[in-house]
């Protein structure tokens, strides 16, 4: 099974290919990335290309993750690309999207922040176009031709939230709340391993990313757990229950929220049993992600073991997240030279 992470700036746009137990070949989409500047050309575009127009196959199946902007601003400006659209037939596509069938336009934004009238345009073209399934909760375990998807999140309390927030307009005050913890704070780069405070934790109480689908996809005996924006305290209780309080064994594991630290949490990482972490962030956004805060906890949660953080874009500050620790070896990797993606194989 191959896994990209796509280069979509700080935000998720994820593609896997795999030959399934009916010999087929299977291709399945995570969410789209964000529309802004030219990420969805070379990123959610060009790969939809490939899988469409160059290798004729067809995307069968297309997992939106939760409503947020960095999440399906990609998907949206699919809908406005005619030609690529034409012939990608999303018909022949199912999805995993958790909408409400509250219908109203809250009138709220014009600009290209996370909102839910996106997600009634969304919902709308989908339910149209497509087979949608909804209600998609951490009681579902899925078979997808051989490989087994278990839902770890959201739980139905974080479900039944994110159908209020549609129903009664409240996604802007959430949004405001949100912010204001978060909104203009400098990154922590400059801090040294050393000085952070691993047991401070803080937890991010967005309804739309607490509504995230996230799972632990295995394959012939392999795992990688995708987390979206998903919550620690749903992501820990979800996995001690599959895991019967046993240590949760994967081969990747990607870091809730782009690296947040509103989302990552010391019973989480004590849960988990693995050496390979990934991050979709660039250091560029208005939350500094990924916060280096997380990637200590991660350190700190596996005392003498050789930790390897994905990032998938390189750039300056992505670079130099661990500078200030002149000592440390950290592996800090990002995608091969040339190429705008992280490459990864299960199974």
């Amino acid at each position: 099974m191959n896994i990209d992470f796509l280069d979509a700036g700080c935000a998720d746009a994820i593609h896997i290919n795999f030959i399934g137990n009916d010999y087929k070949t299977h291709n399945i989409l995570i969410d789209g990335g964000s529309e802004k500047g030219d990420l969805y050309q070379r990123g959610l575009r060009k790969r939809i290309d490939e899988i469409i127009n160059i290798k004729k196959e067809i995307i069968d199946l297309w997992i939106i993750t939760h409503i947020d902007d960095d999440h399906i601003g990609g998907i949206l400006r699919l809908l406005k690309d005619a030609e690529l659209l034409e012939a990608t037939d999303l018909s022949q596509t199912t999805f995993w999207f958790n909408y409400s069938n509250w219908d109203y336009d809250s009138g709220m934004r014009t600009n290209n922040l996370k909102n839910v009238q996106q997600g009634i345009t969304l919902r709308n073209y989908l339910i149209e176009n497509s087979t949608v399934r909804e209600n998609v909760t951490n009681d579902d375990i899925i078979d997808l031709w051989g490989a087994k998807a278990t839902i770890l999140s959201p739980d139905k309390k974080k479900y039944n939230a994110i159908l209020k927030v549609w129903k009664n307009e409240e996604i802007k005050i959430r949004d405001s709340e949100i912010s204001s913890l978060k909104i203009n704070r400098r990154n922590d780069y400059n801090i040294k391993i050393e000085d952070f405070d691993a047991n401070k934790e803080v937890k991010d109480t967005s309804v739309e990313n607490g509504s995230s689908i996230s799972f632990i996809l295995q394959f012939k005996g392999e795992s990688i757990l995708f987390s979206a924006d998903s919550h620690s305290d749903i992501l820990a209780s979800s996995i001690s229950k599959v895991s019967k309080g046993k240590k949760l064994s994967v081969k990747y594991m990607q870091i809730p929220h782009h690296g947040s630290r509103y989302n990552i949490s010391n019973t989480l990482l004590e849960m988990i049993d693995c050496n390979d972490y990934i991050i979709s962030a660039d250091g560029f956004n208005r939350s500094n992600l990924p916060n280096k805060e997380s990637l200590v906890k991660v350190l700190h949660a596996n005392p003498g073991k050789t930790i390897n953080f994905h990032i998938t874009q390189e750039n300056e500050l992505t670079r130099n997240i661990f500078k200030v620790d002149k000592d440390s070896q950290i592996n800090l990797k990002f995608p091969e030279k040339g190429q705008k993606h992280l490459h990864f194989t299960i199974g």
